[in-house]
């Protein structure tokens, strides 16, 4: 499933946000880098519909102005920064069942294996931690297996043991050939779940774009953002964690 942009422009209050950004991207895994307040965010509300904008978003070669919310929904997996954002329901489990019943679909219960431990369900959402609630908030969406995730900022507010469950997920949904754009102002995060494409934005628009394998320190300083070098050393070296950039 591709979803492209074409001259994607948008502003707010008279200041422009992100302007004519074109842009695809396939199934596999993509970051989206950038220096907080670069329009990360921004730009995946724009693909989700989400933002008022100029120009277009196409999923699947048809424009998301013309879709209506729950075929969006079907489609794209928006799961947005803050854990507690849309939680309405009076259990973990009734939360994440919330979807597939409104969507009308079985939901791939896998996706919540990965994310969120039994002993969470039946809890009330309002009490969980910012981890627990961030797993519990992107299961609650990803549980309806869109072809499509959009995860902004996902390793925000988690220990380690819901860093590793969510590059489980990303790995789990390149396997079953989703189109995953993950929004980043941390390399390392990069690191761990191995994009095939990477994207730089800065003073809204794409910097930069290409495979993985061709992201340069010097493009990342441009952005405002920690060279690659600088993490390895830390993190790679005799006393690191042994992760390999």
């Amino acid at each position: 499933m591709i979803i492209e942009t074409r001259n994607l422009r948008v502003s707010f209050n008279g200041v422009e946000i992100l302007r004519d950004i074109s842009i695809a991207f396939d199934s596999g895994v993509h970051i989206v880098l950038g220096r907080n307040g670069a329009g990360k965010t921004t730009f995946l509300r724009a693909l989700a519909n989400l933002v008022r904008f100029d120009g277009d978003v196409l999923v699947g070669g048809r424009s998301v102005k013309k879709m209506g919310r729950r075929e969006i929904a079907m489609l794209i997996g928006y799961c947005w920064q803050n854990p507690y954002y849309g939680f309405v329901e009076a259990t973990v489990e009734d939360e994440i069942r919330a979807i597939t019943r409104i969507l009308g679909v079985s939901g791939d219960w896998r996706i919540v294996e990965l994310l969120v431990p039994r002993e969470y369900m039946g809890r009330d959402p309002s009490t969980l931690s910012g981890g627990e609630a961030k797993r519990v908030s992107m299961a609650s969406i990803l549980v309806a297996d869109q072809p499509i995730w959009l995860l902004d900022e996902p390793f925000t507010y988690l220990d380690r043991d819901g860093v590793e469950a969510v590059v489980n997920l990303i790995d789990y949904g390149r396997r079953k050939g989703k189109t995953i754009i993950v929004t980043l102002h941390e390399i390392f995060y990069a690191n761990l779940i191995k994009p095939d494409t990477y994207a730089i934005i800065d003073g809204g628009t794409i910097k930069f774009f290409d495979r993985w394998s061709s992201l340069s320190d010097e493009e990342l300083a441009k952005a405002g953002l920690v060279p690659r070098g600088v993490i390895c050393d830390t993190l790679c070296g005799p006393r690191g964690l042994g992760v390999q950039s």
